[in-house]
């Protein structure tokens, strides 16, 4: 399976100036998208591995056997771009930049997990007391559903082909990850508001979800329970706490 790895985007609060973006941020003395793409680079599942962003400042922190393509938009403006370059044959994982612990091993379980049955577009949510156990500090947004409360992963896993009919929504959910009320009244608006006061109440199922997205875009969604808080522990820059677990984690508090 091919990768995308998003590393693009502009300086933000509390950036350091010098780095391009948030990419950039040093965690044990190497930039979060170095993290990332050592992993991919070691599952034995990946195959060819793209990163979108500034390709100046990537060529020299990243092998020559890596595609760089220029960051062109929004985050799927460089989905888009990125899978004109790469033309895969099928599925594709597309991943943030700044998820520092991913490992081989978490891949591939997230790979073999989004593909043991068919779909079009996998989503992996990670169980909120997985996250909890390991980071019991960390600051997230967790949404309750009937079979439990979850954290939305920082991947994806997707047809190209379905990305047209998908690609509004997506956009929206993109922007409305961290605002829990604007993420409720999406979802009401794609999917109708008797799923919105379910959700609202978390009497709303995984399997409903599935069923009224799959309906609504004439594609194949498939959210993933993935008990592996790494996918959903990513580097925000507004969140100090997440930052300094991450950085304990290497064992270095400074992340140098």
């Amino acid at each position: 399976m091919d990768a995308i790895v998003l590393a693009g985007g502009g300086s933000e609060p509390g950036l350091d100036p010098t780095l391009p973006n948030k990419a950039f941020v040093l965690i044990a003395g190497r930039p979060l998208v170095v993290h990332v793409v050592a992993a991919l680079a070691k599952t034995p599942s990946i195959g060819r591995i793209a990163v979108v962003g500034p390709e100046a400042d990537l060529r020299p922190v990243l092998p020559e056997t890596v595609t760089l393509i220029p960051a062109v938009g929004d985050i799927m403006d460089n989905v888009i771009r990125a899978l004109e370059v790469l033309q895969p044959s099928g599925l594709t994982l597309v991943t943030a930049s700044d998820l520092p612990l991913l490992t081989p091993f978490v891949i591939e379980e997230v790979l073999d997990a989004c593909t043991a049955e068919y779909g079009d577009f996998f989503y992996p949510i990670v169980p909120d007391n997985v996250i909890l156990a390991q980071f019991p500090a960390a600051q997230k947004m967790f949404i309750t559903l009937a079979e439990g409360t979850f954290c939305a992963g920082n991947m994806m896993i997707l047809n190209p082909a379905i990305l047209p009919r998908v690609r509004p929504f997506v956009e929206r959910i993109i922007g409305a990850r961290k605002q829990p009320l604007l993420l409720r009244l999406l979802v009401a608006q794609a999917l109708g508001w008797s799923v919105f006061t379910k959700l609202y109440t978390g009497k709303l199922s995984i399997t409903e979800v599935a069923a009224r997205a799959s309906d609504a875009f004439g594609v194949r969604v498939v959210p993933v329970i993935v008990e592996h808080p790494e996918i959903a522990m990513d580097v925000d820059i507004g969140r100090s706490e997440n930052l300094d677990m991450i950085q304990r984690v290497f064992g270095s508090p400074e992340g140098n």
